[in-house]
């Protein structure tokens, strides 16, 4: 496997005639001259597309407080104290409340792992693409402290790298550092999503690390980037059953090729535990020490610690169940935000989030760079609509400006509400006074409580830190069906649990009761009333099933197993990239299930849209600025069926788009249904379940 990548990697590079040109007989007359030619030419273009022999970011060893100029704190001192009696390359799997430093933690994690094994890189795989562009900046600020005396690539691997504005300085100019003569880059060569995993450094969605591992063209070139590194992955409680089958899956494989990986998460099920120590063939102890904790998995053995979380972020927080119903969660909000302060309320679909924000009054338009974000309402507050079916450009506008307010340094004078679905319930530095969200699986509803009172504050003007918690108010949960939809999105037995759970209780204790909690839902160890019982036995039946299908479908799904040679069958490897054009779905590797979906560029009367016109790249990044990923069956369908313009196909960026053709009041003119709105992104007139 890893002399197929290295041998694609070198005939990509030597069949490039504008590096090597063609030789002539007389200049192979003396074969050493021509060797040494030949040499001193590969030398040069390796030099040309930025690779340069990788030598690590510190030759010698170095504190914690050497590399981040601050003292660790208690989870940072126990992975650096682990790192210390390791003997070879390792799992490292962290669990710790949100906001104790697991960002550096791996980072150090990488750097001396990195001195101390030879690992050649580090790839970051984060859940979404708005994480992946807050852990880009966190990156390229952690590489250009080191001080580097030489020039290191980082790249950033998802759809919506060109939208990004520092990637693309990165890209186009370079970031000189005139005190150590290094520099970060994002070398054109790597930006070709190919060759985007053999760069020294990457930043990315764990979609494109998966697909090293699915039967795709040339994934042995994307497992080959991966091989020796130090692999991070963020936020691993977020993947369902397929996804996070295909990680343990990958995991496999990485362990098989050298590297290290370092594995984070604020909670996470027991069930997960146990699956990632057989990654090593090890299990976990049979009583685990408490959390939080660092777990070691390696040459069959399982070494956990536990390590105090810090005393300073320990928080009691008042919970308060709360109607479902739009209105009532809009006036629990302005109640408890009376006072002043910023407030987010997190809905569980973008349809929810949509009706939340219309139910406020209308207001004066607040703009960012000439796009609309929010609304300012007669009394001084100001609204903040924040999901994924904005325009590219539109969310990245509101993702910044989204961080800058509510951000640990935003400007926190009056009163901010925040409207968001989960795009802000994961990894983004957001700190709230008070949080409103819909009933979800235990883990998740710790993640969002994990947004309150994130950062210490002289005053603040909410007396303590409340969650408010939709559908958990009532001698009985609510159906999860229309209208709510939240079992379209969520496991239904899974919600019921949660609910009996958090039903009587008034208050939470973060960090102290994450693990207890999280583990009572997960292993069914929740007392449940017996007017319940036959509604979770049927969800738990379905659930089950489901998951069942999809983690067989995700055993179906990989390339083989790196320690028999069920890999090794290139007719197998014919499936396409998930952005190939035209190309149905079912031949395409899937990193993760759902419905079918679509990226969609939206189309006003006044950009002169001629299906037939060949666009130039300037001309695609201007329109794909504007795409937007669309998920609804029939919308999905009938802009399938329309397919895309002859004009587009010819474009490295459009070529997987489709149009969406809109009136001039922003209504699609193949149904008046869907339209897309200034203030609410693409609004589907009709209830939809996503």
């Amino acid at each position: 496997m890893l002399l197929s990548g290295l041998t694609s990697f070198a005939d990509w590079i030597g069949s490039n005639e504008e590096h090597f040109g063609y030789g002539t007989p007389e200049a192979c007359s003396d074969l050493k001259d021509w060797f040494e030619q030949r040499r001193t030419l590969a030398d040069k273009t390796l030099e040309s597309i930025c690779w340069e022999f990788r030598t690590p970011l510190s030759q010698e060893a170095k504190t914690f407080e050497q590399v981040f100029g601050f003292a660790p704190r208690p989870l940072q001192k126990a992975i650096a104290d682990a790192l210390v009696v390791m003997e070879g390359p390792a799992i490292l799997l962290v669990e710790a409340p949100m906001g104790e430093g697991k960002t550096e933690a791996a980072f150090f994690a990488h750097m001396e792992m990195q001195r101390r094994f030879g690992h050649r890189g580090l790839y970051v795989a984060l859940p979404t693409k708005a994480t992946g562009n807050a852990m880009f900046k966190r990156t390229l600020k952690f590489l250009r402290s080191q001080g580097s005396n030489r020039k290191l690539d980082l790249q950033l691997l998802h759809g919506g790298m060109l939208l990004n504005d520092v990637f693309q300085q990165l890209r186009l100019a370079g970031i000189h550092d005139p005190e150590t003569g290094g520099e970060v880059l994002a070398g054109e060569w790597f930006t070709n999503k190919k060759r985007a995993l053999l760069s020294e450094y990457g930043v990315g969605t764990i979609d494109q690390s998966l697909l090293s591992i699915l039967p795709v063209r040339h994934s042995f070139v994307r497992l080959w980037g991966l091989a020796n590194r130090v692999v991070v992955f963020d936020e691993i409680h977020a993947y369902d059953a397929y996804t996070g089958t295909l990680l343990v899956h990958l995991l496999r494989w990485l362990v098989a090729l050298g590297s290290s990986v370092v594995l984070l998460s604020a909670t996470l099920p027991p069930s997960i535990r146990r699956k990632l120590a057989e990654v090593a063939n090890a299990k976990l102890p049979v009583f685990e020490v408490e959390y939080p904790r660092l777990s070691v998995i390696c040459s069959g053995a399982v070494k956990q610690t536990h390590f105090e979380a810090d005393p300073a972020r320990r928080l009691t927080l008042q919970l308060q169940g709360i109607h479902p119903d739009l209105p009532c969660m809009r006036s629990a909000l302005e109640m408890h935000l009376a006072s002043g302060g910023m407030g987010l309320a997190l809905l569980n679909t973008v349809q929810r989030a949509q009706d939340l924000y219309r139910l406020f009054p209308e207001g004066e338009s607040l703009e960012r760079d000439g796009l609309r974000v929010g609304k300012r309402l007669p009394d001084g507050t100001e609204i903040f609509l924040f999901h994924a079916r904005f325009p590219a450009e539109q969310r990245q506008v509101r993702e910044d400006h989204v961080l800058e307010i509510f951000g640990e340094h935003g400007n926190r004078d009056g009163k901010k509400l925040l409207i968001a679905t989960q795009v802000a319930e994961q990894s983004l530095d957001l700190d709230f006074d008070l949080i409103a969200t819909d009933l979800a699986p235990i883990d998740l509803v710790l993640q969002r409580a994990g947004r309150l009172w994130r950062h210490a504050r002289k005053v603040r003007p909410i007396s303590g830190p409340t969650l408010l918690v939709a559908g958990l108010l009532g001698d009985e949960p609510p159906s999860f069906a229309e209208p709510l939809w939240w079992g379209a999105v969520y496991r239904e037995d899974i919600l019921l649990r949660t609910w009996c759970l958090l039903q009587n209780k008034q208050n939470l204790i973060l960090p102290d009761e994450i693990d207890v909690l999280v583990q009572a839902v997960y292993d069914e160890q929740v007392d449940v009333p017996k007017f319940l019982q036959e509604r979770l036995n049927k969800a738990l039946m379905d659930g089950d099933g489901v998951a069942i299908a999809n983690t067989g479908q995700a055993h179906q799904a990989i390339i083989g197993l790196p320690d028999d040679a069920s890999w090794n069958d290139p007719a197998r490897f014919v499936l396409y990239d998930e952005d190939q054009p035209g190309v149905h779905r079912t031949l395409t590797a899937q990193t993760r299930l759902g419905e079918d979906s679509a990226v969609v560029i939206p189309l006003r009367p006044d950009d002169g849209f001629d299906p037939a016109a060949i666009t130039s790249f300037a001309q695609g990044k201007q329109r794909y600025l504007q795409a937007l990923g669309v998920s609804r069956m029939g919308l999905v369908k009938k802009i399938k069926t329309l397919g895309v313009p002859e004009g587009w196909k010819k474009s490295s960026l459009l070529r997987n788009c489709f149009p969406l053709v809109l009136d001039a009041r922003g209504r699609w003119i193949e149904d008046e249904s869907v339209r897309l709105d200034d203030d609410l992104g693409l609004v589907y007139e009709a209830k939809e379940t996503r």
